[in-house]
């Protein structure tokens, strides 16, 4: 029976090890906002692909994200929410994750509307949100991430 507490508790100490090593992977990590790039639109609605450039520096191990969770703002108005789920980050390479979200046309402001649908003047995009990281048993573990880009809608 002690034998059976033993093996079990070296079990246990050993998965957490393994989710230290994927939580510090993932922290090391470095997230860009790369684009907003305007897909379709018509009269009600835009939709958008956003690429969250994801840079992983470990040079043996892969990074892996659960789940990421955030809202993007246009010149300090809310746009979307946007979530991505379950990606692997190869070692010591960028992964561009791709989210696509439609926005309402009562979402925008008029001065935004207007720089987004004519492709002039400058938006301030910013993402802002919560990444996760699968923990022991399965319990999610949460990380704080906040990424901005200033330029064009492209």
């Amino acid at each position: 029976m002690k034998k059976l507490g033993l093996l079990l508790l070296c079990m246990g100490l050993l998965a957490g090890c393994a989710t230290v090593k994927q939580a510090q992977n993932l922290k090391d990590c470095t997230y860009t906002l790369k684009s907003v790039e305007l897909g379709d639109y018509s009269l009600t609605s835009f939709s958008f692909v956003i690429t969250i450039a994801i840079t992983n520096p470990n040079k043996t191990e892969p990074a892996k994200l659960k789940r990421f969770v955030g809202v993007l703002t246009a010149n300090e108005e809310k746009m979307a929410d946007v979530t991505l789920k379950d990606i692997e980050i190869p070692p010591a390479s960028t992964y561009p994750a791709k989210a696509k979200v439609n926005v309402p046309m009562t979402t925008f402001g008029s001065k935004l509307l207007g720089l987004i649908s004519m492709g002039s003047g400058t938006v301030d995009y910013h993402l802002t949100g919560t990444m996760y990281f699968e923990g022991p048993m399965g319990v999610e573990v949460p990380m704080p991430v906040d990424m901005g880009r200033i330029g064009s809608h492209n």
